[in-house]
């Protein structure tokens, strides 16, 4: 079965179908299309209008290389090979379904498989003897097997292992690295009989340069993928800790940073706001699986409510400096810079500094935000927010949050010319460190 499929994937007579291009869906189908027959589906009719319009007339090239950046290049984009719809019938007809849904969680923290569900629903209603599916969004270990595969099996009516496979290969995309791209990372793979891994192999290894690493079973892939993330939440809340912890010492965290990297083993983690649609959701995830086993993983636990507690640290940090130069809260004047949830991405999902100005705003500050790359729709979206066109008067306080690379220009001139005397730079990162000295200056 598996052998007839891989013929047919190689010869373009069989399709594969992506589910969702984000972030994640998109680098892949445009890699994808330069060896097989691809289909990218996506439920949001803008987003498909955008990728479509910016691949109009565009000739595809054999040395394009995929971009983790949304939306791509127009000259990095395929013209053939690669059909987009958010029309479900698109994938009607597919040999290979590939899911990459968002997995974001709830207000109370619990995993919102919502989109997964409705991508299984969709998949599950063409699925057909023979055809294989894997998925790539973030689950809990277990999830594929006791969540996805039994809703699939409903809808088709069909028998995994029997009928059809399931592959699990939990997507390592990192938004706004040119280094680390899907290509240049190992791909884990794994696979619910090991008669599918060989077309699991086959599609894959086709784009990743770095080659395939096999899980022995799938909650391993599951697993494994929880645990890349857990480990950098737990650092940065190591970090975040003792920051907070040598500024009431009275300690240049900076100095100190710099001074322990001189030991050959010592992980440079920094401090700051861990958010974003992986490090800041994944732990929870887990902590859900883990009661259903009644083990509490509690320095897991811990590490978010640390990281979490860095947007607290922040507005109090703001408060009292409005308290010391004698503004009141109604009078401040903030602008905040760089509000996406990490540098040099548009992503303003679970973006903590947005977090920090609208319990900013909710305090009768008024906060001002500035970005250049900022999803703005999103934004507006996902909080009730808009940018400034322009930054004009003085800030009592000017925050740079995510700190792109537009801004490594700013110098010390920019900054006077935003702030008073007694104006306070804060910022998170640490970049303009060497670079204020006539404005009180604050890093994490």
């Amino acid at each position: 079965m598996s052998d007839s499929l891989i013929q047919g994937l190689r010869q373009g007579k069989q399709a594969i179908a992506i589910i969702g291009l984000g972030y994640t869906g998109w680098p892949l189908a445009v890699a994808l299309s330069d060896h097989f027959e691809v289909r990218g589906y996506d439920s949001s009719t803008a987003r498909i209008e955008l990728l479509n319009k910016e691949r109009a007339g565009k000739q595809k090239t054999s040395t394009r290389k995929p971009s983790n950046e949304q939306p791509p290049k127009a000259q990095d984009l395929p013209s053939a090979g690669l059909a987009l719809s958010c029309s479900e019938e698109i994938i009607r007809g597919a040999a290979c379904f590939i899911i990459a849904v968002p997995t974001p969680v709830h207000k109370n923290n619990a995993p919102d498989l919502h989109s997964l569900e409705t991508a299984l629903l969709t998949v599950g209603a063409v699925l057909k003897k023979g055809d294989l599916v894997v998925i790539e969004s973030t689950v809990y270990p277990g999830c594929t097997e006791e969540f996805c595969i039994p809703l699939l099996e409903k809808i088709s009516k069909l028998k995994v292992n029997i009928d059809f496979g399931v592959g699990y290969s939990p997507e390592r995309i990192n938004p706004g690295d040119t280094i680390h791209t899907l290509s240049s990372v190992t791909k884990l793979i794994s696979a619910s009989s090991t008669q599918w891994l060989p077309v699991i192999e086959c599609i894959y290894s086709s784009v990743i340069e770095a080659g395939l690493f096999v899980c022995s079973t799938i909650k391993v892939a599951e697993a494994a993928k929880m645990t890349e993330n857990i480990q950098r939440d737990v650092n940065i809340a190591l970090m975040n800790q003792l920051s907070a912890l040598y500024e009431k010492m009275q300690i240049d965290t900076s100095d100190v940073w710099q001074a322990a990297a001189t030991k050959w083993n010592f992980l440079p983690f920094r401090p700051g706001l861990a958010g974003g649609h992986c490090i800041s959701v994944d732990p929870y995830y887990l902590l859900h699986q883990a009661q259903q086993f009644s083990f509490s993983p509690t320095l897991v636990a811990e590490a978010r409510r640390v990281n979490e507690s860095v947007k607290s640290r922040i507005v109090n940090r703001v408060l009292a400096h409005l308290e010391s130069v004698g503004v009141s809260v109604p009078h401040a004047r903030l602008l905040i810079k760089g509000i996406s949830f990490k540098p040099n991405v548009a992503d303003v999902r679970n973006a903590k500094i947005v977090e920090v100005a609208l319990e900013l705003l909710q305090m009768g500050c008024q906060v001002e935000l500035s970005d250049p790359i900022a999803d703005t729709a999103g934004l507006q979206k996902e909080y009730g927010l808009s940018l400034i066109d322009e930054e004009k008067g003085l800030y009592d306080i000017v925050i740079v949050a995510a700190c792109h690379a537009d801004y490594n220009t700013l110098n010390e001139d920019y900054f006077c010319q935003r702030t008073p005397a007694l104006g306070l730079i804060a910022d998170l990162s640490g970049t303009f460190r060497n670079t204020i000295t006539k404005r009180t200056y604050w890093t994490l």
